[in-house]
């Protein structure tokens, strides 16, 4: 999912929150944000569940949703089955005094956004988790520092883990699976639910209890929340020789012109190759993720959009590209997804970089954010993306061109460039991981 605050042409979003009903029927749907996002996972756990609206009365049974004299499901109107549902809670229910209308209208919505199937992209969020995640992209919140999706068995699982947050220095890595939190079991509650436990004020405690993948030892983690300043662009020189190695960590606002900063300080550094890692990237801003591809492509599409009507729409490099004839590859992961999976696959397709990884998250409809009356909003995957050579990305990802296994070293966790800064040249093919050390060869080999 993928946000442009510049590009008002594109609207997206990035991770996974509750969604939203209201208990009567007035204007549901509000005017369209002119943002869009390509970001799947919930960024950082940055987005929490539903509080109660200051001054607001949540607790007082309300009116059907819709008109009393409104058609029956007889009729064939579906949308009247909500009215009678809603009609029965409010008058059978033996504690129907304490039901609380938002808290029912959320989650009817909720309910309406997994029957469309876009499981983690058409979604609700309330307005708390549309802040929460505006904070994220904007390169701080406070949180734990992780990105989570869901694991095959539908656990919560870390994706990506950002270097010196709380969850960094407490040793979590990509691919623990999440199986409880201060002691409640993640087994059977949704990843919002789970998102909501971890997510908490900084400075206070959470403790985690996780598995080494799907099946091994479990083990406790305890940490203290924090506000997590992300640093999005990070590079340096491999010592010892020429190569470049430049990652991102999400596509968050004013990145494009950091890969502009980075690239010109690396040639500058000497560097004539380049490792560029989008490994747990879950995404951000599409014109981020446009303005990045297009430091490296001469010319040429980056994207296609697609929308429900078959129509197609060509979003072309920007010209000028600081490293558009030197020698590239890309690295990604289960974790790559949307904006990432938009820059990896337009590279491919071009022929620029040898992608070198595992198959990207598989994120391929940008959204729209609707507003709804309350200050929630639907983000509705209104378009599908493509690749420039007309690949589908949704729920297929982007298969690397060279697979290789998620990283081993340091724990776990992914090399990225402040790990190899300071190193002796000597020492440093021992201290990358697989994904790193493979890159550096296919680079060597290219001359």
């Amino acid at each position: 999912m993928d946000t442009n605050d510049h590009d008002p042409n594109i609207t997206a979003a990035p991770s996974s929150v509750a969604r939203p009903a209201t208990p009567r029927r007035p204007a549901l749907r509000g005017p369209i944000t002119g943002v869009l996002i390509a970001i799947v996972f919930v960024v950082g756990v940055g987005v929490g569940r539903l509080t109660p609206v200051d001054g607001a009365d949540d607790t007082a049974p309300g009116p059907s949703p819709t008109a009393a004299a409104g058609p029956t499901a007889g009729d064939g109107d579906h949308l009247a089955l909500i009215a009678e549902a809603w009609d029965l809670l409010h008058e059978q229910y033996v504690g129907k005094d304490t039901l609380d209308d938002r808290e029912l209208a959320y989650g009817a919505i909720d309910g309406l956004t997994e029957a469309v199937g876009d499981t983690g992209h058409t979604l609700f969020m309330s307005p708390e988790e549309r802040a929460a995640r505006s904070d994220a992209l904007s390169g701080s919140y406070v949180g734990i520092g992780v990105q989570v999706g869901e694991s095959a068995s539908g656990l919560p699982e870390v994706l990506g883990v950002f270097r010196d947050s709380p969850a960094d220095e407490a040793g979590l890595v990509p691919g623990d699976v999440i199986v409880g939190v201060d002691g409640r079991s993640t087994a059977g509650r949704t990843l919002d639910d789970v998102i909501e436990w971890i997510r908490g004020e900084a400075g206070t405690p959470v403790e985690l209890t996780v598995r080494d993948g799907e099946s091994g030892p479990e083990r406790t983690i305890r940490m203290v929340r924090a506000d997590v300043e992300i640093d999005a662009v990070s590079w340096t020189i491999v010592p010892g020789s020429t190569t470049g190695f430049l990652r991102i960590e999400q596509f968050s606002n004013g990145v494009a012109d950091s890969v502009v900063t980075a690239l010109d300080e690396l040639r500058a550094a000497g560097a004539d190759r380049l490792i560029l890692d989008l490994r747990g990237n879950p995404g951000g801003y599409v014109g981020e993720a446009v303005g990045t591809a297009s430091q490296f492509l001469a010319s040429g599409t980056v994207f296609i959009e697609r929308n429900a009507q078959g129509e197609e729409k060509a979003n072309e490099a920007t010209p000028g590209g600081r490293w558009t004839d030197l020698p590239l590859v890309v690295l990604v992961d289960e974790g790559s997804a949307s904006a990432s999976e938009i820059v990896s696959g337009a590279l491919q397709d071009h022929g620029r970089a040898t992608v070198i990884g595992a198959t990207t998250f598989g994120t391929g409809t940008v959204l729209g954010e609707f507003a709804l009356s309350d200050g929630s909003a639907l983000r509705i995957g209104t378009v599908e993306w493509l690749t420039p050579d007309g690949r589908r990305i949704w729920h297929e990802g982007i298969e690397p061109d060279i697979a290789v296994d998620r990283a081993e070293g340091d724990g776990g966790r992914p090399t990225v460039p402040g790990d190899v800064r300071d190193l002796a040249p000597a020492a440093v093919r021992a201290a990358v991981d697989a994904q790193v050390a493979r890159a550096m060869r296919v680079l060597d080999e290219a001359g």
